[in-house]
């Protein structure tokens, strides 16, 4: 068995090359040392080399002038003494904010996988300079980027921050994700975000009524109206919702085709309508009252099918927009997918502690899940950040 030299495997570098060799014939006992092999067979192992942290000394000449006797320092871009270089503070970036791991569990990795326990300082500083200087690289673009998109998904989720709950704000396309926390889910934040008061295209959502104010195009998510009619129906027995959801279901179907004809359209809106009718006609006519105590007072309540149905009367256009546009989704899954990630590291790391730490977790996370949307690879992108604060990562 011997060693040859290092040599390339796909995007691998294999350390060696061992050739396992014939002596002599296994049947006969022939003597096979000088006989040329008619093939071989290519069997490779693919392991992880023992990690270990990689030390480079810069050493600072000092000279002193023998005119002036004053002495000259020679430059060097490493300010302190001792300090962590770009992979490890990149690697506490990845740990943290990609993979979602709190403080203590990226120092335990870092000291069981490279023998560097770093500091929960270390962590935050390294997490507080990708923030700073993905500002200008990546969130004002992602920002414009959205704002300028045909369409866009909008959804928000609360979460836990200074002992409150605040909220979560997704601004999502296919090819950016941007997130903002504030203390409002309504208007109130959404203006401070700016990127809805600015867009002039489409946004998807879902019946929040706060989204509805923006004076954009809407389309509703039908996902959330599917689940709704299936309550309607189960709920209160009410058959035009089942026939509605029927039909929903059909016009996606009808969508995914190519070349529709207009018949195939103007079929699905006579449904859409009869059903409408069908069902606003077998409501009560007669809201009840609200009851309080013995008496009957207050304002008269509908019925959630009473109520669902005029959604579907008043806003078949936003409902229906996908079917004539085909940029338009059926649903807010893009949305939703995007806020997954903030429900799961308040599920795996808890949650945040101050106002900064959620912000500098929402820039992060829009980069990464910007770059994961246009193909990007994130170690490399996380790497390239902590690297050169002014490379321009983001393609607009």
């Amino acid at each position: 068995m011997d060693k040859g030299n290092f040599y390339a495997v796909n995007n691998y570098f294999a350390t060696s090359l061992i050739y396992h060799k014939v002596a002599i014939c296994g049947h006969c006992g022939t003597d096979l040392q000088k006989v040329k092999a008619k093939k071989n067979y290519c069997r490779q192992v693919f392991d992880i080399p023992p990690l270990k942290v990689e030390v480079t000394e810069h050493r600072v000449e000092v000279k002193q002038c023998c005119v002036c006797g004053k002495e000259t320092v020679a430059e060097c871009e490493i300010p302190a003494s001792v300090q962590y270089g770009e992979g490890v503070t990149s690697m506490a970036i990845y740990l943290n904010q990609y993979q979602l791991l709190p403080f203590e569990r990226v120092s335990e990795t870092m000291s069981d996988l490279f023998n560097c326990p770093i500091s929960a300082e270390v962590i935050q500083q390294s997490n507080e300079l990708a923030y700073e200087r993905l500002e200008h690289t990546a969130e004002n673009k992602i920002k414009t980027s959205v704002i300028k998109s045909q369409v866009m998904h909008n959804d928000e989720t609360g979460i836990r921050c200074e002992g409150k709950t605040k909220w979560i704000h997704t601004y999502s396309t296919t090819e950016h994700t941007y997130y903002a926390i504030d203390d409002k889910r309504g208007k109130e934040a959404m203006e401070r975000i700016n990127i809805l008061p600015q867009f002039k295209g489409i946004s998807v959502h879902d019946r929040w009524a706060s989204y509805d104010q923006y004076h954009c195009e809407h389309a509703l998510c039908n996902a959330h109206l599917s689940r709704d009619l299936k309550l309607v129906h189960e709920e209160y027995d009410k058959p035009w919702a089942a026939t509605m959801r029927t039909l929903l279901f059909k016009a996606y179907e009808l969508s995914q085709q190519e070349n529709l004809s207009v018949e195939a359209f103007t079929t699905i809106e006579k449904q859409y309508d009869k059903i409408v009718d069908e069902g606003i006609n077998k409501e009560s006519l007669f809201p009840t009252l609200c009851v309080v105590g013995t008496k009957k007072r207050g304002r008269k309540t509908k019925s959630e099918s009473l109520k669902l149905l005029e959604c579907f009367r008043n806003r078949k256009k936003e409902i229906m927009r996908f079917l004539h546009n085909k940029d338009v989704p059926f649903d807010n899954n893009l949305a939703e997918r995007d806020l997954r990630m903030i429900k799961l590291k308040q599920k795996i790391s808890g949650c945040f502690r101050t106002r900064k730490g959620a912000e500098i977790f929402c820039r992060i996370r829009s980069y990464i899940s910007t770059m994961k949307k246009q193909g990007g690879h994130v170690w490399n992108a996380i790497q390239l950040t902590m690297k050169t604060p002014s490379l321009q990562l983001i393609p607009v």
